[in-house]
């Protein structure tokens, strides 16, 4: 992979946090459960938001509007560059609107094949900055998708994928399976009294 993969823009020119004042889209029949912010440009989010029924993307801003969810996840690639992007969102989060909780960490992986070690020393201390920490695997049908738009979708409901669930037509299962960690994190960490 380039090294010009290793190079992601700043969250503004300025260097400021961006807020996002209008409400989060609800594509589904139910308004977003939580919302995954870029770190920086190329982190995946858009791809995870589109494959979890109960995401919104809200790209590389906060989520400000006051009828929308304030439960934001972070994403970042697991390389060098995305890490520090995701370390320097995650120490600016008193720039956040009111109300704001961040709830956890995506990596997504930058390349095939296991995660060099300095690397994964490095996440292991950008992700002690969050309650929880969701690790994404290349996934190289992904890569040759033609229409990304149109990616299929996990929801809360969905029966686990089976082994021998065909992409396109069924999310990868390490997509349902962290998209449903997420929602039970979610449901402990802030209903802690709802049984499931």
């Amino acid at each position: 992979m380039s090294a010009a993969y290793d190079h992601y823009p700043e969250q503004s020119a300025s260097g400021e946090t961006r807020w996002r004042r209008e409400p989060l889209p609800v594509t589904g029949p139910y308004p977003p459960l939580f919302a995954v912010l870029g770190a920086h440009g190329f982190a995946g989010t858009t791809t995870v938001a589109q494959m979890w029924a109960p995401a919104a993307d809200t790209g590389q801003s906060w989520p400000a509007h006051p009828g929308t969810t304030q439960l934001v996840l972070v994403c970042a690639r697991a390389n060098m560059a995305g890490l520090r992007r995701a370390a320097a969102v995650l120490r600016a989060v008193d720039q956040a609107p009111p109300g704001v909780q961040v709830c956890g960490l995506i990596l997504t992986a930058a390349r095939p094949g296991k995660t060099p070690k300095d690397i994964a020393r490095y996440a292991g201390t950008v992700a002690e900055l969050v309650p929880h920490r969701y690790d994404l695997d290349w996934f190289e049908p992904l890569m040759c998708h033609a229409d990304t738009h149109r990616l299929p979708q996990w929801s809360p409901a969905d029966p686990p994928p089976a082994k021998k669930d065909v992409w396109p037509q069924l999310v990868p299962p390490q997509i349902a399976e962290v998209g449903q960690q997420i929602c039970t994190d979610l449901r402990t960490d802030h209903h802690p009294h709802t049984t499931a």
